[in-house]
């Protein structure tokens, strides 16, 4: 039998349970006649802001109960499913609230920001359920200084064996040997690099290989030796490859869920901020 995830967890409990208040605001929203102009100023502006507030300081609490190992307020499990579903159902509830009405203020500042932190968290979501098996897969559940030990020891025999090659193989080989995992901090979240030291030098080992092609005659026994000799440096050099291009995609995974940290938390105490400064403003200057 098949574990739930964070997705399905209980049969979709919180999936239904943000149905039914998603639909529950939309039936209020169109049924609802106010003598003015719908928006956060009628009763039902007023409750679903209420609603909408409520549910912002309690998505925020989700931080301090993943923190609170001996808790009995329910699993950590299903408060994150809790907070994926109820999180996408402020969209319905913070647009309903405004009444579909926006301008250049402190409320459509605070609904942007909501919408923000509810992408920012599906991204963080997308993240959860794929990032870590995937990362995990690519270093073979080594750790990553492990695989870069691996990537010295791939060095250590490709100097041993380039020793007796010609000099441009040798440039090759020492080139690859200190090339970088990214050329520039930016270059580890958003690519890779397109001047891999290490893939020249197979491009060129590669080259080689077909000029010390097995032939007839006397010298035939001389270039079946340097064909083999290259071949080892050519094998090497493909599994340095490999191995440099899983940890350099490692990296990068590993780079895009610091940035969603780096982003879903400000936002989220910026939306607080803002939301603070919507309910002033209205409770005090309207």
């Amino acid at each position: 039998m098949q574990q739930d995830n964070v997705l399905t967890l209980g049969g979709y409990r919180y999936l239904k349970l943000s149905l039914l208040v998603v639909l529950a605001c939309i039936i209020l929203y169109y049924a609802d006649t106010p003598p003015i102009r719908p928006g956060g100023g009628t009763w039902l502006g007023y409750g679903l802001g209420t609603l909408g507030a409520v549910l912002i300081v309690w998505l925020m609490m989700f931080g301090l109960r993943k923190r609170a190992y001996h808790s009995n307020m329910g699993t950590v499990r299903g408060w994150l499913s809790a907070h994926v579903y109820l999180g996408l159902s402020l969209i319905v509830i913070a647009t309903l609230h405004a009444a579909f009405h926006f301008g250049i203020n402190i409320h459509t500042l605070a609904y942007v920001l909501t919408l923000l932190v509810v992408f920012s968290g599906a991204w963080g979501l997308f993240g959860y359920m794929n990032i870590p098996s995937k990362m995990n897969g690519l270093l073979r559940g080594k750790t990553l200084e492990q695989s870069v030990e691996a990537l010295t020891d791939i060095d250590t025999q490709s100097q041993r064996i380039v020793s007796s090659m010609p000099a441009e193989i040798k440039a090759a080989i020492e080139a690859s040997s200190k090339t970088h995992f990214f050329d520039y901090p930016g270059q580890r979240l958003f690519g890779k690099p397109k001047n891999c030291a290490t893939a020249k030098s197979v491009a060129l080992l590669t080259s080689r290989l077909s000029v010390f092609a097995p032939s007839a005659g006397a010298s035939s026994e001389t270039g079946n030796a340097a064909r083999k000799v290259i071949q080892e440096l050519h094998a090497l050099q493909l599994r340095r490859q490999v191995q440099l291009g899983n940890i350099r995609e490692y990296l990068c995974l590993k780079a895009q869920t610091e940035t969603w940290l780096m982003l879903h938390v400000p936002l989220t105490f910026a939306l607080f901020a803002a939301l603070g400064a919507h309910i002033f403003s209205v409770f005090f200057y309207w």
